[in-house]
């Protein structure tokens, strides 16, 4: 079966030489009735990390998206976000007390701090530094009347000076690139805070992944990426 994905009412078909998307398409909508729109992937690009996305079925790449009690609104061709990692958020959440203070690093439209401020009294400060992505996250507080969220655009290596306190937890959900990030999100990190730290391994090696200035208190493994490799997840501290 082919890999795909889907957002709301949006199918994202994974491009791959072999595959007849036509064909799939239609396969998609007739075997999922809520699928109104068929979009295929052709891989994530540029600095904000957006998938180049094609729509060969419907006529539009934005959606609603539910999940755990909320709603997201994003444009698929505008901003990432995926529906794998529900479970890995949920998860995140359950772990958060209340009172805490975090700093979504890449934040997207919202979906960790969404979800997070929905079901636990925190303050998050979130950080894009995709313009799309900031004003649909703005969107998604408003659709689920939230006040405990503050948006900040820009490069993480310079919002994180916004912060005008401490953070009990930094979510860092930029599993290509957030090894080069950890400097910036050490800064604002109150002694014993956490951070939930994702990346891209090898399978099997996640083990000899070395962080410096911080500690390792647990990895699991949150799905396979490709037949070679495991998006890991990391909960560090200083």
């Amino acid at each position: 079966m082919p890999s795909f994905d889907i957002v709301g009412d949006v199918a994202i078909i994974k491009y791959r030489e072999e595959i007849d998307v036509e064909e799939f398409a239609e396969y998609i909508l007739k075997k999922h009735k809520n699928v109104k729109n068929v979009a295929v992937d052709y891989g994530v690009v540029g600095e904000t990390r957006v998938r180049n996305v094609k729509l060969i079925r419907g006529d539009r790449t934005e959606t609603i998206h539910r999940e755990f009690g909320i709603r997201l609104k994003v444009d698929i061709a505008k901003v990432y976000f995926s529906p794998r990692l529900a479970t890995e958020r949920w998860r995140v959440v359950e772990e958060v007390q209340d009172g805490e203070v975090i700093y979504d690093m890449f934040a997207g439209c919202g979906p960790f701090s969404v979800l997070i401020a929905k079901h636990r009294d925190v303050k998050i400060y979130a950080g894009d530094i995709n313009p799309y992505a900031i004003e649909y996250l703005k969107e998604n507080i408003r659709l689920n009347k939230l006040e405990n969220i503050v948006p900040l655009l820009g490069d993480a290596r310079e919002v994180y000076k916004l912060i005008p306190e401490k953070v009990d937890r930094v979510i860092m959900n930029l599993p290509h690139s957030a090894y080069e990030f950890l400097p910036f999100a050490r800064q604002v990190l109150k002694k014993g805070g956490k951070v939930n730290y994702y990346e891209i391994l090898p399978r099997g090696e996640e083990n000899s992944k070395v962080f410096e200035d911080f500690k390792v208190l647990n990895i699991r493994r949150v799905h396979e990426y490709s037949p070679a490799k495991t998006l890991y997840s990391f909960l560090l501290t200083i």
